[in-house]
């Protein structure tokens, strides 16, 4: 008989083309599916999480915290200008190292979630704040969940230039650029309600102010992309000045217990963003029921970065995107913009109303 989580492992490093930016994972892929012992390190992370970040993030830990092997010649995150460009021999490297160091890479794999580190993701909170501020009559208590470190909680305290315009704190030191599309308008990114409370949820918060912790959410990051390291970097320092309030715990069982401590009546906002993704398939029904239970004892607005629309409502689409989704109290949903998914640009859509 197979080993289902081996297959399941492989189709998920099947597809090199998936690090549309990491010409280095994309070859480290080509290698782990071809190397049942690889696939089986990979296999021994918990329900629900990726493999391939999994893996290549612990391997990625190691060498950011100072693992000396060829294996960091390969990585511009670890070795600067002087990394290797071409990447043909960083399978065998990966190997070597994978076998010297097998029995930390399973420890890490074993225990680390794959966590939100796109501070980028902040404007999909931000626009959607403003689209709820015009039917909003009061303050509101914000929720997110999968918080990791609570980076994009923060999000009042960020600059964004969007579209050529400038919003938010121009002096920040986290600015956020983003292109839009579309016909669509873009709300006034700068009218946003109040906040009564900003609270997150997650299974393994990320302590901003402990450099192992922080040092995980840098290795998540791909190797080449340094302006998103750069941008990670500038926020982890902002919000370690002033961490949010992030609550341990699954969802499922932490959701209800919040919702009994906001006061009835008072308005309430969930957002999420690549976290049901990473759900375990069987715990996904349990999970939509803790968030919609926010809203037995008030309003609640469920805000969401997740999928790909479906159907796709803009008329001509010319980029493939995610939904950047709204269910509001009264059930109606809607579709605020078709988004890159670590919002690099956005698309705007009229309200159907």
């Amino acid at each position: 008989m197979p080993n289902t989580i081996t297959d399941s492992v492989r189709r998920a490093f099947a597809d090199p083309d998936g690090f549309t930016t990491s010409p280095l994972y994309r070859e480290l892929a080509r290698t782990v599916v071809a190397e049942p012992g690889l696939l089986e390190l990979a296999s021994r992370g918990r329900p629900g999480q990726y493999p391939t970040f999994l893996l290549f993030g612990a391997v990625h830990q190691l060498l950011l915290a100072g693992a000396e092997h060829p294996l960091a010649r390969f990585y511009p995150s670890v070795s600067g200008a002087a990394a290797v460009a071409d990447c043909s021999g960083a399978g065998a490297a990966l190997l070597d190292f994978c076998a010297r160091h097998e029995a930390e890479l399973t420890a890490i794999i074993g225990t680390r979630l794959v966590q939100t580190n796109h501070v980028q993701r902040a404007l999909g909170l931000r626009l959607g704040l403003c689209e709820i501020a015009a039917e909003v009559g009061g303050p509101v208590h914000l929720v997110e969940v999968g918080t990791s470190a609570g980076l994009n909680l923060r999000f009042d305290r960020y600059g964004y230039r969007v579209g050529g315009r400038q919003y938010g704190d121009p002096a920040s030191p986290v600015q956020l650029v983003a292109d839009v599309h579309g016909g669509g308008a873009l709300p006034d990114l700068d009218a946003l309600p109040a906040l009564a409370s900003t609270t997150g949820v997650d299974l393994d918060p990320v302590d901003v102010r402990d450099p192992d912790h922080r040092r995980w959410l840098e290795a998540l990051v791909w190797p080449e992309n340094h302006d998103q390291r750069a941008l990670l970097a500038a926020a982890l320092e902002l919000v370690a000045a002033d961490p949010p309030t992030v609550l341990a715990g699954d969802a499922v069982d932490v959701l209800p217990e919040l919702a009994g401590a906001i006061p009835a009546g008072e308005p309430r906002v969930v957002f999420h963003s690549a976290t049901r993704m990473h759900v375990p398939a069987d715990r996904r029904d349990a999970f939509d029921a803790a968030v919609a239970a926010l809203g037995d004892d008030g309003p609640l607005w469920w805000l969401s970065v997740e999928d790909a629309p479906d159907p796709d409502p803009r008329p001509e689409p010319r980029r493939p995107g995610v939904a950047l989704h709204l269910r509001a109290p009264d059930g109606r949903h809607r579709t605020l913009a078709v988004v890159e998914g670590h919002l690099r640009w956005l698309e705007p859509l009229p309200d159907p109303a």
